[in-house]
């Protein structure tokens, strides 16, 4: 797969917030603005002063701008299909074609501004069709829709199916995660591509749409939280997952450290469990007397014990409840807003385990 763009979202409702997210978006591991001319709960004003902050905003980040357009909403800006390439003067860098517009004023808006196609409605002849017609394809993109109505968003089957076949094309596909900061009117329940992942961790939601092949991964919503931001960082800037974790019983100052040191999956990926392969070996000479052998639920952090013989010091992340085991110390867990990571984590996958 290629190297995946990640982009954040900037509305007129919300531009406060963009302000604010777009400040430290590259750090976070962003390179992408999606803006919108066409969400009708935006307030009332000057559309194209609003769309022209939002072109500064990603111009002062650095962020390429893709601005998601229909026919009327050219001209609430005072352009058309001929001038919208003065939007590249505003810093927009493609245009998003939702709905509204003729193939005619497609290839004519193409000609002066890359643009961007509906991933879940569009087809291949479509394409076909409008290249014939002298379309021009560079920087062309492919986006699939958000949902903001709850139990209307894809199922990961259409997913599948809609973006292999513009793989087929040479296309980039990029979709769509919730935000779990700031939620944009008017429902505020997240902006997802995948139904499943409305109420899903952001940076899990990510994880799984780069699996289903998706290229890249915009956030739907005005922002992310400060934790998820640091959760986002780790993983798109170090490819590390990194789960919060809360000591739950007292542990040698050895293995606290140990806890707290970017580890790896192993390749042998275990079913009910994260094994952390480098910590058995680091902890060999460490005593770890047994101590809360409790039962081991869903998302449990635990270290085996001096009673384990070679497992001793091994260091795991509980994927599924698990009984008590004598060999086995419980020593914290995942806190709750984290969980949805544990089974992302595949095998090779760095993880953190962030320390409370």
């Amino acid at each position: 797969m290629s190297t995946p763009i990640f982009g954040l979202s900037a509305y007129f409702r919300h531009l406060d917030v963009a302000e604010q997210v777009c400040a430290t978006a590259r750090e976070d591991g962003f390179s992408m603005l999606f803006g919108s001319l066409h969400v009708p709960e935006e307030p009332e004003g000057d559309f194209r002063a609003r769309m022209q902050r939002v072109g500064a905003l990603a111009r002062e980040a650095g962020l390429g701008l893709v601005v998601d357009i229909s026919g009327a909403s050219l001209a609430a800006v005072g352009l058309d299909v001929t001038t919208a390439g003065t939007m590249r003067d505003w810093g927009v860098t493609a245009l998003r074609v939702d709905y509204g517009l003729s193939d005619e004023e497609i290839v004519a808006l193409s000609r002066s501004i890359p643009i961007w196609f509906n991933a879940s409605t569009a087809t291949p002849g479509d394409f076909e069709r409008l290249v014939g017609m002298g379309m021009r394809t560079e920087g062309v993109g492919i986006s699939h829709n958000f949902y903001p109505k709850p139990f209307t968003g894809l199922s990961d089957e259409f997913l599948l199916a809609q973006t292999r076949m513009f793989h087929e094309l040479g296309l980039t596909v990029q979709a769509w995660v919730p935000g779990d900061g700031v939620r944009r009117i008017p429902l505020g329940f997240g902006l997802p591509t995948l139904e499943r992942h409305r109420d899903t961790h952001p940076v899990a939601a990510a994880i799984d749409l780069r699996t289903l092949g998706v290229d890249d991964v915009f956030v739907g919503d005005p922002s992310l939280s400060e934790r998820t931001r640091r959760a986002w960082r780790a993983w798109a800037q170090e490819d590390v997952v990194e789960l919060e974790v809360e000591l739950t019983a007292p542990v040698p100052e050895e293995v606290a450290a140990r806890l707290a040191v970017v580890d790896r999956n192993r390749t042998d990926d275990a079913a009910a469990m994260v094994r952390l392969e480098g910590a058995r070996s680091a902890l060999a000479d460490v005593p770890v007397p047994p101590a809360a052998t409790v039962g081991r639920a869903f998302g449990s952090v635990t270290v085996d014990n001096d009673a384990a013989g070679r497992y001793k010091g091994e260091i795991a992340v509980q994927r599924r409840d698990l009984p008590a085991d004598a060999t086995v110390n419980v020593v914290g867990h995942v806190v709750a807003a984290d969980r949805d990571l544990v089974t992302r984590i595949g095998p090779g996958r760095h993880v953190r385990l962030r320390l409370r």
